[in-house]
């Protein structure tokens, strides 16, 4: 069958009507869009999905990333003249009985638990439709639904659409619901291919031990002696690739790194996804995981913007960008280095740590969740900026399962200080007073313990 005979996305009646109700919104509408966005790879990659298809309907626009829809970002919101139409993405699931209040016609495309419905926006959420917005939808996926429900020729927007939930974790153990839906019907258009490899991303299996913070190898990660010493056990040359090895060869380099997270009591989806699937995009020439590492380095760094410019297709920022990438590792490599010396400190249900960067806290408390800290509890990382408390908070996919949800946590035990929370029952973050930190780790050490505790009787 011919790629433009391929049938479209199909949704539930409710979805479906709520996507044609922001359609038409879109449509009917001639003035300036004002488009609001997280500054993450999810972030960006809504904005950009969001961006294009307001372009292609031949409409001006305006996109503000930014680390999150606090007061003041609240204000620019409501500041925006009345007659321009508003979008936010990957943002505003938190905010929707404020903006019920604003004056605008206003779109809000979001995976975060949203705090209502809403009663006059236009709020396309997976939760109100029965989809895992931690799991199974991203914004940018979301975001995606949405542009091509506008139009079919909205397709080759995928890249960005699946970025964003590559750059949020959602692909780890394989894509699952509406994700999955939408990566296989991207592969029947020819503009995805999907691989199963080992995941070492370098363009040397040294070069991935050595600049490479994913997987993380105690002891042998960013350790030139080591790495290199590893590599001739293995039997390898130092230039080998890994690309170049046979399926044997392949087998016996994904067990002999399963065996070492094994044994450095790496958590279980980190081991399962040793080999993983990777979605090499047509249009971009690379992996979605390279592409969101890109973009999260770009925000990292202090320049989403430069993201966001790459996403729409900006190759010149390109350079720029991976140069961006290299201090982005770098900085990673040295901070998980110093938490393997010293890890967390451990309370009775969480784990807590210091980060010097609030940028990186939530990176390094993913990554350390994965591969260096207690599987047992949840991981707080905490750092300071404009005289506030910003925590960032991951936990292990088992402990979901076991009935945790860090976004509900963070919420209640921040609210309770003065402060704000909330996020994923995975992942989740808050701000709160800067004196209010030990009260702030002994609350939400109380309700992991609540959540918890029919597991544990």
């Amino acid at each position: 069958m011919p790629k433009a005979e391929l049938p479209p996305l199909t949704f539930s009646a409710s979805l479906s009507r709520r996507l044609e109700d922001a359609a038409a919104l879109l449509r009917s509408h001639e003035g300036q869009v004002r488009i609001f966005s997280h500054y993450d790879p999810d972030g960006i990659s809504s904005a950009a999905v969001a961006c294009q298809m307001v372009k292609r309907l031949g409409l001006g626009f305006q996109a503000t990333l930014s680390h999150k829809l606090d007061d003041a970002k609240l204000k620019e919101v409501q500041e925006t003249p009345p007659e321009h139409l508003i979008i936010l993405t990957d943002l505003g699931a938190s905010k929707v009985s404020q903006l019920d209040g604003f004056p605008h016609s206003i779109i809000v495309i979001d995976h975060h638990q949203p705090e209502a419905e809403g009663q006059r926006i236009t709020h396309l959420n997976p939760h109100l439709f029965g989809i895992d917005g931690a799991r199974e939808a991203s914004a940018s996926s979301f975001a995606f639904a949405l542009a091509v429900t506008l139009d079919q020729a909205n397709w080759n927007l995928i890249g960005p659409a699946l970025v964003g939930a590559v750059g949020d974790r959602q692909s780890l153990g394989g894509f699952r619901g509406y994700n999955e839906d939408l990566v296989i019907a991207a592969a029947g258009r020819e503009l995805v291919k999907l691989e199963k490899v080992p995941n070492l991303k370098g363009g040397t299996i040294l070069e991935s031990l050595l600049e490479h913070p994913e997987p993380y190898f105690k002891g042998i990660t960013g350790r030139k002696r080591e790495a290199s010493h590893l590599v001739k056990w293995l039997g390898f040359g130092k230039e080998a690739k890994l690309s170049e090895l046979d399926e044997e060869k392949k087998r016996f380099l994904a067990s002999i790194c399963a065996m070492r997270l094994l044994r450095q009591g790496a958590s279980p989806e980190a081991v399962c996804d040793l080999v993983m699937t990777r979605y090499w995009l047509y249009d971009w020439g690379m992996y979605a995981d390279q592409l969101s590492s890109l973009f999260n380095s770009c925000a990292r760094q202090g320049e989403p913007a430069l993201g966001l410019a790459l996403a729409l297709g900006d190759r010149e920022a390109m350079g720029k960008a991976q140069e961006h990438e290299r201090v982005h590792r770098e900085f990673i490599l040295q901070n998980l280095r110093e938490l393997e010396a010293e890890p967390p400190k451990p309370m009775k249900h969480i784990q807590h740590f210091r980060s010097s960067e609030v940028n990186y806290a939530g990176v390094l408390a993913g990554l350390g969740t994965l591969y260096l800290f207690d599987c047992s509890k949840p991981s707080i990382a905490i750092s300071e900026k404009d005289g506030e408390l910003h925590v960032s908070a991951r936990a292990p996919r088992n402990l979901v399962k076991a009935g945790l949800n860090l976004g509900l946590a963070c919420k209640l035990a921040a609210e309770s200080l003065g402060g704000a929370g909330g996020g994923h029952d995975i992942a989740a973050g808050a701000t709160v007073p800067i004196d209010a930190e030990k009260k702030f780790l002994k609350e939400v050490d109380r309700l992991v313990g609540e959540q918890m505790a029919p597991t544990q009787r």
